[in-house]
């Protein structure tokens, strides 16, 4: 048995070991472990206990500090849910209107800001603007009837809400089912929509309807701003004006007129180390506030193959090829989306800092924060970063202006001739349309225009509140996961419209798309390439991006999860509706679809009606079609193509879907499991859903109304799925 004995100068314990005649006692093997596991504790907590005697600097708060209790941490998480009860925000912040904003694209965002603003500016009220996904909206139903909320409501794709309205969507589904009263809840609302679709805004009007049906009061009718002329800002404008003429009358209040009140404030700091400083870097803080439907942050995602697909004098494509790395944590399944984060144009850019002065202080570091009386306002880009890095990377300069815009530049225009040109643009809509909107006049094309080679003293504040955020653009991928598991796949069309060419466009301007014009660049960097675009030259743009996280033929993107995906089993007959570029997820699902029928799955009847312009230019993948059909069957894969100007008589892919209507129909009606797909315009969707409720109503003798509830179910169901643009 093993004895301990105390050692006289260490004050640890020496072990003693006798030894036995018989080891094979069980007995005898568990005491021996377990003195030896005993003595190992004992050494170890004798050593730390005299190691930490001898510490010379502990401090005295040590001795009585207590891990977290549960108190302490109760205190923390009402704190945080605190922050997220707009009831308690008004209240702390003694607020008057918040201003909330749900967009996809940064549209919302950038109203939502101006609305807020002027809010304050003209009436001097306590206003914030907010993204709805930073707010528990549960809370609305302790709102008072002190309080006001804005809302300014994006419509995605064909009816759906944004990824930050999806908290807001919800609580109003459980409101409207529980028959919640919202009798206190006053509220303003704006839509932003596109009248090609079908659900033309529908977010903004769900949400109206609910509000109204639980007794809500509103302030002056329901905005909605229509994309699909261009009209969304006239809209907007005219729809806050009886907003606040409504404002004046219920709550006694005064217009006055204002300056500019710069909402951040922008500090040079020279000395700061540009380590610390955004050169360009992509921040998913600021970027798409909430991105839960992506499947990672951006990367540089090496371009490993661009070519053209199909040129003409005033249109090309382009497919490109790209990377995604070593790293497992960025990956993406048949059906997503490839987000590409564009940069402006050289030319752009520079113009812009030279009509601002600021040329030779583009890359002194800024520290921008909100100001005093706006500090629950979050600022749109990251910071600190510089002049160069703001107008290169992080704004849209290159997007519409608004025409309040417009009018505001007048205070800081060089001169009164400058002043009043911009009042003359600005004052009439004809005029704007026709010199601003029309001819895709930039913000430095602007300055050029009114007063060439003069220094304008704009604050910066001025740009972040006025212009959106760089926003992502988002590509079908047309590649297969299963069968190109790292690499995606994207084609994109750039390209300048014949019935545009009085508006003067050129792509040296920006306005051909601002990604597109830079993928077109990035392909002709790559394959050392020109381009046949009638009268058009390339923009520059800079490849290497900030500190050279871009050299050697990369961009900034990321994968964005999609619903676009086919069933999980291969043996579900699909329908495939694209026309133009919409034809890429289609590429991908027929890719993974053989590979299926490679490795012995049963693979269920697939039908595609493709749409271009011409059968000899622009028939993308052509090959690859026919070597699908050839290799699964036309039992299995059949396509079918619509051409709208090979001849005389434009035929469409609705036209084909409706030749093939007894096929369609069966494969609708009596295989339920059978899915039908579009990709493409929003118009063509469009167009496409009527077809489709015109065959409903012929076979199964059902009325308009009935055949369009049908399609309804269809798309309820996610038996009709949608991936549309307008």
């Amino acid at each position: 048995m093993s004895a301990l004995k105390m050692h006289t100068s260490t004050g640890l314990f020496d072990t003693y070991t006798y030894t036995y005649s018989s080891w094979q006692s069980s007995e005898t093997k568990s005491n021996t472990i377990f003195v030896l596991f005993l003595t190992i504790v004992i050494l170890a907590h004798s050593t730390w206990t005299r190691c930490f005697l001898n510490h010379k600097d502990i401090p005295n708060e040590f001795w009585y500090r207590v891990p977290q209790s549960s108190g302490a941490r109760a205190i923390a998480k009402q704190k945080e849910e605190d922050g997220r009860n707009i009831a308690h925000v008004f209240e702390k912040k003694q607020l008057d209107i918040v201003v909330f904003w749900g967009s996809q694209s940064g549209r919302g965002e950038v109203l939502a800001r101006r609305l807020a603003k002027s809010f304050h500016d003209s009436f001097g009220l306590k206003t914030l603007a907010a993204n709805l996904d930073d707010y528990d909206h549960k809370y609305l139903t302790q709102l008072s009837e002190k309080h006001v909320c804005g809302f300014v409501l994006s419509t995605y794709g064909d009816g759906d809400p944004p990824d930050d309205v999806t908290g807001l969507w919800n609580v109003l589904r459980t409101l409207q089912s529980t028959d919640s009263s919202l009798k206190s809840f006053r509220y303003l609302i704006f839509g932003l929509g596109n009248s090609n679709y079908r659900q033309y805004n529908q977010v903004a009007a769900y949400a109206d309807g609910v509000f109204q049906n639980l007794g809500a009061v509103r302030f002056g009718p329901p905005g909605q701003g229509d994309e699909a002329n261009g009209e969304t800002e006239s809209h907007f404008l005219a729809w806050r004006r009886m907003i606040e003429n409504e404002l004046k009358v219920k709550w006694h209040l005064t217009e006055k007129p204002h300056a500019h009140q710069a909402m951040f404030e922008i500090e040079e700091v020279p000395s700061m180390a540009m380590e610390k400083v955004n050169l360009g870097e992509p921040d998913s803080s600021v970027l798409g506030r909430n991105r839960s439907g992506d499947a990672g942050v951006s990367k540089a995602l090496t371009i490993s193959k661009a070519r053209k697909l199909w040129e003409t004098g005033d249109r090309l494509c382009i497919h490109m090829d790209l990377e995604l790395g070593d790293t497992r944590a960025v990956k993406y399944k048949t059906g997503d989306h490839l987000a590409v984060y564009p940069n402006n144009p050289n030319h752009q850019v520079e113009r812009l800092l030279s009509a601002l002065g600021l040329s030779e202080k583009q890359d002194v570091p800024l520290v921008i924060e909100a100001t005093q009386d706006n500090s629950d306002n979050k600022v749109p880009v990251p910071s600190p970063t510089t002049a160069q890095a703001l107008f290169r990377h992080h704004l849209e300069i290159c997007g519409h202006i608004s025409m309040e815009t417009v009018a505001a530049l007048a205070e800081f225009a060089p001169s009164e001739a400058a002043a009043a040109e911009l009042q003359r643009i600005s004052h009439d809509a004809h005029i704007f349309r026709s010199e601003v909107l029309d001819a895709h006049l930039t913000f430095a094309d602007l300055l050029v225009k009114v007063e060439e080679g003069a220094s304008w003293a704009i604050p910066l504040s001025f740009f972040l509140e006025r212009l959106k955020a760089m926003q992502p653009r988002y590509y079908s991928i047309c590649s297969a996961a299963e069968t190109e598991p790292r690499t995606v796949s994207i084609v994109a069309v750039v390209g300048k419209h014949p019935e545009d060419a009085k508006s003067q466009k050129s792509l040296h301007n920006g306005c051909y798309g601002l990604a597109t014009s830079y993928l077109h660049a990035l392909e002709s960097a790559i394959n050392n390439s020109t381009s046949d675009i009638a009268s058009c030259d390339v923009p520059s743009f800079t490849f290497d991006g900030p500190r050279g996280q871009l050299s050697g033929q990369k961009m900034f993107a990321w994968i964005r999860q999609s619903t676009f995906k086919l069933p999980m089993r291969a043996s579900v007959p699909i329908i495939m509706v694209g026309a133009g570029t919409g034809v890429a997820p289609f590429r991908a699902f027929v890719r993974e679809r053989m590979r299926r029928k490679e490795v012995g799955q049963e693979v269920g009847k697939m039908l595609l009606f493709l749409g271009f312009r011409h059968s000899e230019v622009d028939f993308i993948y052509r090959e690859e079609w026919e070597e699908a059909r050839n290799t699964l069957g036309k039992e299995v894969f059949n396509y079918r193509t619509a051409f709208s100007r090979d001849n005389y008589q434009k035929v469409y892919v609705q036209d084909r879907l409706q030749e093939q209507a007894q096929e369609v129909m069966d494969l609708l009606q009596n295989q339920l499991s059978c899915r039908f797909y579009i990709c493409g315009s929003a118009s063509m969707a469009r167009q496409v859903v009527e077809a489709l409720a015109k065959m409903r109503s012929l076979y199964a003798e059902e009325t308009a109304t009935q055949a369009m509830a049908w399609v309804r179910k269809l798309r309820q169901s996610k038996q009709l799925l949608e991936d549309v643009w307008s």
